[in-house]
């Protein structure tokens, strides 16, 4: 099993979403995080003071895959999440056991 994560543009999820449920994909979790990337500091004034904001609003999409599916997950997360403006990052690591709690089911019949 595998563990596919996405951090994308908040614009940029929506049609993710929409690519992964038609891929086939039951369930993500989404994550409001915020990351620094050295290009997209803006400026942003409080009370009258001006500051400099180096880190930006991002979500992170979670995906729990078997092993043969995940290399075609980020050919679809990288497929939607490729219009437009902005960046991203996708990234797969390993898992070992997975279970779900309510059925009690392991392993990949947990997936």
């Amino acid at each position: 099993m595998r563990l596919v994560t996405a951090v994308l543009p908040p614009h940029r999820v929506p049609d993710v979403v929409k690519a992964l449920q038609s891929f086939g994909v039951r369930g993500l979790t989404v994550s409001e995080v915020q990351g620094y990337d050295g290009y997209t500091a803006r400026t942003e004034v409080y009370r009258g003071a001006r500051y400099r904001v180096d880190v930006t609003p991002l979500l992170r999409l979670d995906v729990l895959t078997l092993d043969f599916d995940a290399a075609d997950l980020v050919r679809v997360i990288r497929s939607a999440g490729a219009r437009g403006t902005g960046g991203g990052v996708v990234w797969t690591v390993p898992v070992d056991n997975v279970v779900r709690i309510r059925t009690r089911e392991s392993g990949p019949d947990a997936v």
